[in-house]
């Protein structure tokens, strides 16, 4: 089973939150009661994220956590690396490939790289902006309310 991590689910469920209000000051602790995701885990994501650019955090008595740029510029696999590290499907397609010993005797390795990368090509056509749009008319009528993670997100 290829399966992202919990931090990689929750990070994105904290960005699509914030992304439903582009304008306003989220802080870590309403994000954290709003997505049900535990406070410590919450704000190492959000920090995760301010460290990768997609937010700005601000200081002070209101302060909080804001988009760092569009979330039409803001692309799934960039959140998941952000918390993640880079998409690999294989161990023989990171930095520690040297360890492994079949290297030189695997017949499958190069393929790997072809479909690493269409899975990563795949998680980055996805945009934030489009994980926030209404409900495809195929699931519903089409209204917020359908998605019961983004109307609990709204209110």
């Amino acid at each position: 089973m290829i399966k992202l991590s919990n931090l990689a689910d929750y990070a994105v469920e904290l960005m699509c939150c914030i992304a439903l209000k582009p304008e306003s000051i989220r802080g870590s602790a309403s994000l954290a009661e709003q997505t049900k995701i535990p406070l410590p885990t919450a704000s190492k994501i959000l920090g995760l994220m301010v460290k990768a650019g997609l937010l700005v955090s601000h200081r002070g008595l209101n302060g909080g956590f804001s988009l760092g740029i569009g979330a039409d510029k803001i692309s799934i696999t960039d959140i998941i690396e952000a918390v993640d590290g880079p998409v690999q499907l294989t161990n023989c397609l990171g930095e520690d490939a040297d360890d492994c010993d079949r290297i030189s005797s695997c017949g499958t390795r190069s393929q790997w790289y072809r479909i690493n990368e269409a899975v990563k090509d795949a998680l980055g056509s996805v945009l934030l902006s489009q994980m926030i749009e209404s409900v495809p008319d195929f699931i519903g009528d089409g209204m917020v309310d359908d998605l019961p993670l983004i109307s609990k997100l709204i209110n």
